[in-house]
């Protein structure tokens, strides 16, 4: 196993104005095989600028690795604006220590990232595969599409161990959310696949849903166009199972929503 430490410098988050750095070339699969020399060198954006990341990081490299899976890339520092961290990363494991900026895991095939504090707007954005771990809060757009896009994340799993903001998962497709806390307006917005579970309360879930799975386990505050369908035993608990959203028409009202 390589681990591959990337401490932001001081001075790049110094001072009035925080610039933020964006490190979708720095993921395990682009730098496995490079040394600290090569690390350093390569290119990253630094607001509209282009640096190398020995400019901007403090690098260092401990182990060996045969594949880009057996490469761990860690993030140290100020990262609250760090952006892009792992976005499109097909292998390895990333772990950022402290809260991170956005698009965290945007696009992601493989591999896995941990975020030891909270992520801001879009983290998981399209999201395709791998695994998605954020020990504190989720803001806004979690696992959704970007503007003018159709189709959020496909694939994967995401576990979110704090609260999440408005509009997670809109139109996901694929791939399971976890979500320990509870969730802001109109999670699963035009979802068309995959498997929401919020264990906290949530409002107006699966609006517009016309596939997948929500499951609420706290208080709901529902969207009045889901039919109910019965009561069932879900984990040990009864849950009532509806059917919508039926404001979509009779034949796209497929998405399934269990509340409590």
């Amino acid at each position: 196993m390589q681990t591959i430490t990337l401490k932001l410098k001081d001075t790049v988050v110094s001072g009035i104005a925080k610039v933020p750095v964006e490190v979708d070339a720095l993921t395990p699969d682009q730098l496995f095989g490079k040394n600290e020399a090569g690390i350093k060198a390569v290119k990253v954006w630094w607001g509209n600028r282009q640096e190398q990341t020995g400019d901007l990081f403090e690098v260092s490299l401990a182990g060996t690795a045969t594949s880009a899976a057996d490469v761990k890339l860690v993030f140290e520092g100020d990262l609250r604006r760090v952006k892009r961290i792992g976005e499109g990363m097909k292998a390895g494991e990333i772990e950022a220590r402290g809260d991170v900026d956005m698009h965290c895991g945007a696009m992601m095939e493989g591999g896995k990232i941990v975020i030891k504090g909270n992520a801001d707007c879009w983290a998981g954005r399209e999201m395709r595969g791998g695994e998605l771990v954020i020990e504190g809060d989720a803001e806004d757009n979690l696992c959704a599409m970007y503007r003018g896009e159709m189709t959020g994340m496909t694939g994967g799993k995401v576990t979110v161990y704090g609260n999440a903001g408005e509009l997670t998962a809109q139109y996901m497709a694929g791939g399971e959310i976890l979500i320990k806390g509870n969730a802001k307006m109109l999670a699963g917005l035009n979802m068309k696949g995959g498997k929401i579970t919020i264990e906290g309360d949530a409002k107006w879930p699966g609006a517009d849903m016309t596939g997948g799975e929500i499951l609420v386990k706290g208080a709901t505050e529902m969207m009045p166009s889901f039919k109910f369908l019965e009561t069932t035993p879900v984990d040990g608990a009864e849950y009532k199972k509806y059917l919508g959203d039926f404001a979509m028409g009779e034949r796209k009202a497929k998405g399934t929503l269990y509340v409590r």
